[in-house]
């Protein structure tokens, strides 16, 4: 068993994964709302098809994904890191001399056979390796970094594009990136514990542990066991939704509250705020499944996911935009620390890499459809009201699916137990 009295490596690997994140999804993803009106003006495209770039690179990483655990097993985690970081890093470089729509798409193309090389799939894969228990922290922990890094860097993007373009803000994100990731992924990654004569994290054995519910999954299931259980579906229900409507939000909060008055000034502190929250919100989210349960983890995301939408239906009041930014911070972590946790709770380790990548594709197929859809809405009606009561209606579907996911599992549990 580890020693608890010395420092274990693994909190380091949480750090490190969460840069990766900061920089992967924060900067090279998380940016992307404050690109659509400057780029739209500049070359004359209407939002859904500027969007429509998200879609393609969805999509793509969608078709990726089951080729990264094989990936991952063939050349290993850091090396898989390294790839993703140099080709995202160009890629968005590139962006910087598109001037046609296609330009665009066929970067998407190249960005989506890489995204996942750098997404919460493969940081997920390696805290897995580094902790046996505290999973939830370790989780939102380095989870919380996507929305850190985009916390940090909204407001840098949206002062370059303001004071020397778009162009410009496209390269400095390349080089910056490329310059960050390069630096962790070298002096901080390591494949696993066993590289360095270690174990899995393993806390203290206390009376206190019988508190933690999200210890010592029940069942361990194969991916084709998995898929024939009604809990299994529900979260892909979920999980779709919450992804579906976290994407479109961050694509099109910044435009939304530009169109209906708001400064650039208060646009960046509201976005910022929301980027904020998702930091915050992933390593709390991941402690409230530590310490209280998977069935009041899950309604923390569905009471969250009902109020965001209906804050955003009234945000021309002055302090609504605040409430909407930390409601939809918090609802959009329900598809990054959920998915490690509740794929071990609810259906064990023995296919954890298989069943963690088809809810990582569930996850990404949401926003191919949503953020063109919302985009589509506004070019079509020059409103955003109709997609906010869309949403509002995904919403409530999240807590049926959230709630009757865990409620599924626990009589599973109970079925299992009885004599």
């Amino acid at each position: 068993m580890q020693a608890t009295k010395r420092f274990f490596y693994g909190w380091v690997i949480v750090a490190a994964g969460g840069m990766v994140l900061a920089v992967g999804l924060g900067l090279f993803i998380s940016t992307f709302s404050v690109f659509v009106i400057p780029v739209c003006d500049s070359l004359g495209f209407s939002r859904s098809q500027f969007t429509l770039n998200r879609t393609v690179l969805t999509l793509v990483s969608a078709c990726a994904i089951p080729l990264y655990g094989k990936v991952v097993a063939r050349i290993g985690i850091k090396k898989t890191l390294l790839i993703g970081a140099f080709t995202l890093a160009m890629v968005t470089f590139a962006y910087s001399f598109a001037s046609e729509l296609w330009h665009f798409y066929a970067l998407a193309v190249v960005n989506g056979i890489f995204f996942n090389a750098l997404n919460f799939m493969v940081i997920g894969m390696l805290i897995n390796r580094w902790f046996s228990d505290q999973k939830g922290l370790a989780t939102g922990l380095a989870f919380s970094g996507s929305g850190l890094g985009g916390a940090i860097m909204i407001p840098v993007i949206s002062r370059a594009i303001e004071v020397a373009g778009w162009r410009f803000a496209y390269r400095l994100m390349g080089i910056l990136g490329l310059a960050i990731l390069l630096l962790v992924i070298l002096l901080f990654i390591q494949e696993g514990p066993e590289a360095m004569g270690l174990k899995p994290y393993t806390a203290n054995k206390t009376k206190k542990d019988d508190t933690n519910k999200t210890k010592g999954p029940v069942w361990n299931l194969t991916l084709g066991e998995s898929l024939k259980t009604s809990r299994f579906w529900l979260l892909s229900a979920g999980f779709f939704l919450i992804s579906a409507f976290a994407a479109a939000t961050n694509t099109h909060s910044a435009p939304y509250f530009a169109d209906i008055g708001y400064p650039t000034a208060a646009v960046s502190a509201i976005v910022s705020l929301l980027m904020v929250i998702l930091t915050v919100g992933k390593i709390l989210l991941g402690a409230v499944y530590d310490r209280f349960g998977t069935m009041t983890g899950n309604l923390v995301i569905a009471v969250c996911s009902l109020v965001f939408p209906v804050a955003a239906l009234f945000a021309h009041i002055p302090a609504v935009p605040w409430m909407y930014a930390v409601s939809l911070g918090i609802a959009s972590c329900g598809f990054s620390v959920p998915v490690s946790i509740l794929t071990t709770q609810y259906f064990g380790t023995k296919d954890y890499p298989a069943l963690f990548g088809v809810f990582t594709m569930i996850t990404t197929l949401g926003p191919a459809i949503s953020i063109p859809a919302m985009g589509a809405v506004y070019d079509r009606v020059g409103s955003y009201r109709p997609a906010w009561i869309a949403l509002l209606v995904f919403s409530a579907i999240v807590t049926v699916c959230m709630v009757a996911a865990e409620a599924t599992y626990r009589k599973s549990v109970h079925a299992k137990d009885a004599p």
